[in-house]
């Protein structure tokens, strides 16, 4: 059968390849159609742009060109293996499959998970961005009513600033875009604060924590200069966390911002949540995105509002510069293959 794919030829381009897949499976494949995906904007806006910190390491041999963006996808099921157990054809599944028409996968894959019935496939694509926004709140020590800043309402800002809400802590997100600041009200975000430089920023916290401040800052952006935001607003003895994937070096006064503040500063890439020491099992992303999908079809978890446009594949290029650009009101963009 022949598929479509798209592909980073080179740094800022994007193209759509067609090319040939076998319909033969082994005995635990299966052949998936692909129905939609859910663009990532940080990772993949970093691999279009050329910004990824891998492109710069040799033993990374993932970020490089051409690069065949996407990890978040729903299919159907077409057809598996002898040795499938638990899977048929027509079941929708949820996967890390890149951004094509149709692929295959492994029944053994831990995140290939089947959904439920009848389900909105939209809101569902946001499990995994929300099970990747959990590392912040998994990592972070804190209890009810603690007093948390998160910078940046992207979606990962936007849904770790929903996680913490959830468990009770006193949430103030900081963003500078307007349309962002509305959709995070539109999710039930309730202090929004106006992002911009250090000063201004830690004067609007002052003022409504009562001059109390925060304990805990979440850099969810990725800019690098804003690691340094986040050190400087963070009260004495505090904690940054740093849940977006830094775009580049950071260059920090590390015993006025650190050493001498006694600040605790921790790393949130996702793939702590494969840690057993964090999440305590093997497969803990799967574990967390099932929570996710439970989250999101409860409605505590409100992801409606993130879906700003619904594309066909032949529209990427123009999504990805709405993105880089944050014009046209974009943020979680769709893919429909179908």
């Amino acid at each position: 059968m022949r598929r479509k794919i798209i592909c980073f030829p080179e740094r800022g381009k994007v193209a759509i390849k067609e090319e040939e897949l076998s319909e033969d499976l082994e005995n635990d494949e299966i052949l998936i159609e692909n129905l939609k995906n859910l663009i990532s904007p940080g990772t993949e806006l970093a691999l279009y742009t050329g910004t990824h910190v891998g492109f710069k390491d040799p033993k990374n041999l993932w970020a490089k060109y051409p690069h065949y963006p996407g990890y978040i996808s729903i299919g159907r099921i077409v057809k598996t293996g002898k040795c499938v157990v638990g899977l048929n054809p027509d079941d929708i599944v949820l996967s890390s499959m890149n951004h094509c028409s149709h692929g295959k996968l492994k029944d053994s894959d831990p995140l290939l998970i089947k959904l439920p019935e009848n389900a909105d496939l939209d809101t569902l694509l946001f499990a995994r961005m929300a099970a990747i926004s959990m590392t912040a709140p998994l990592l972070t020590d804190y209890s009810i009513g603690d007093r948390i800043a998160i910078i940046g309402l992207g979606i990962v800002g936007n849904l770790c600033s929903q996680l913490f809400q959830l468990s009770g802590a006193d949430v103030y997100p900081l963003e500078i875009v307007p349309y962002r600041i509305k959709i995070a009200q539109n999710a039930g975000i309730n202090r929004v604060l106006n992002g911009g430089e250090t000063h201004e920023v830690k004067s609007q916290i002052q003022q409504v924590t009562n001059e109390l401040g925060v304990d805990i800052v979440v850099e969810a952006t990725g800019i690098p200069e804003l690691v340094n935001q986040a050190l400087e607003l963070v009260n004495n003895l505090g904690q940054v966390i740093l849940l977006g994937s830094t775009r580049g070096l950071v260059n920090i006064d590390v015993y006025t911002h650190i050493h001498h503040k006694g600040i605790t500063v921790k790393g949130a890439h996702a793939n702590v949540l494969d840690s057993t020491k964090i999440v305590g099992e093997p497969n803990g992303m799967r574990k967390y995105i099932l929570r996710m999908i439970d989250l999101i079809l409860s409605g505590r978890l409100k992801v409606y509002p993130l879906i700003t446009h619904r594309i066909a594949p032949e529209d990427v290029e123009d999504a990805y510069n709405w993105l880089l650009k944050k014009e046209n009101m974009a943020l979680g963009i769709i893919i429909n293959w179908k």
